[in-house]
């Protein structure tokens, strides 16, 4: 059995810029409190003047992997939230699969990136692209693939997989509604004023365990 469901665009009741500033810092916290607390854990045991032999080794495994997950994070958003460069600025496309690609590797879900790796484009753009992988990786929680092709004027993601979902709230927050808005979703707001920004809007549904995500923009 399969649901297609569009987004609602309702009417926004706003959201301050401190508040989206401070639900933005705490997505941002939130990705990070897992590998940073997984690196602290690991300096913990390595203080231990008794720990050797296997511990000491999975304790330098607990380090590598949480710093690995750390600089992943990171380098996506400076690049997703960040300034990136002055305005009208654009970001490498190969720039942007990269920081994907990394991040992709914290999740279940495999990446197959479409837009090329030749070139840059406008960054507000990009940012909207790396937003809605990122979101898409969240719609199939037990693994799947997440397509992004199309291209910077329209750009189309599909996540394909088992028990794949589209929760209200992402509905809402690409919609532009921040109306009980929760950090997690703040990107997905963002992303939508972006597009909005640009002429455009984000539009969603699901079908067949597939979502799809797709921005617009006229200009």
């Amino acid at each position: 059995m399969s649901e297609a469901r569009d987004i609602d665009n309702g009417e926004n009741d706003g959201v301050s810029a401190l508040s989206l500033s401070a639900f933005l810092s705490s997505r941002v916290c939130h990705d990070l409190i897992n590998p940073v607390g997984a690196i602290g854990s690991g300096l913990d045991v390595l203080d231990d003047p008794d720990m050797e032999g296997t511990m000491r080794e999975a304790a330098l495994d607990l380090i590598r992997t949480g710093a690995r997950k750390a600089i992943a994070l990171l380098s996506y958003a400076r690049l997703a939230y960040g300034a990136a460069g002055a305005h009208g600025a654009e970001i490498g496309l190969k720039d942007a699969r990269d920081a994907l690609e990394g991040v992709f590797d914290t999740v279940k879900a495999d990446l197959d990136w479409r837009l090329g790796e030749d070139g840059a484009a406008p960054k507000d753009k990009i940012k909207v692209a790396l937003i809605l992988a990122y979101a898409a990786a969240d719609c199939v929680p037990r693994g799947g693939t997440v397509v992004v092709a199309g291209d910077m004027d329209a750009i189309e993601i599909t996540a394909t997989g088992r028990k794949a979902l589209l929760q209200d709230d992402l509905l809402k927050a690409l919609g532009g509604d921040a109306r009980g808005l929760a950090p997690k979703f703040t990107p997905a707001l963002i992303a939508s004023q972006i597009a909005a920004a640009a002429g455009g809007a984000i539009t969603a549904a699901i079908a067949d365990e597939t979502v799809s995500i797709k921005a617009a923009f006229s200009r």
